[in-house]
């Protein structure tokens, strides 16, 4: 199938761009601590232990926003030192994309949707 690289905006106090790789095997997104700090993402007290193709690991999570295909949506995102930025399939799925392997990249998987809780 190959790589399949798109450009997001990270959002939280400030917002950048970046290169992420989507990983379609991967459950969560990654990002390395230092574009979380650079959007001022706010980072969760604990820490999460999750297994990672070289070994279990227990790491740092922040809560931000991510803009991707022309959709908008907050994700939760590991923070993995010395990482690339990577999309996980949760955010995919929030976002309402998947991946079309043929053209090699994200399409939508659903009408884009808000989730309304409460009276």
């Amino acid at each position: 199938m190959g790589h399949i690289v798109v450009r997001a905006r990270l959002s939280a106090r400030r917002s950048a761009t970046a290169d992420f790789l989507v990983d379609t095997g991967a459950t969560h997104s990654i990002v390395p601590p230092a574009l979380a700090r650079k959007v001022g993402a706010p980072t969760l007290p604990q820490r999460f232990e999750v297994s990672l193709a070289d070994r279990r690991r227990r790491l740092k999570a922040c809560s931000i926003g991510v803009s991707v295909g022309g959709r908008t949506g907050p994700t939760i995102a590991l923070l993995l030192p010395g990482s690339d930025p990577l999309l996980g399939v949760e955010t995919l799925e929030a976002l309402g994309l998947k991946v079309n392997p043929e053209r090699r990249r994200l399409e939508p998987s659903r009408a884009q949707t808000a989730l309304l809780v409460g009276a």
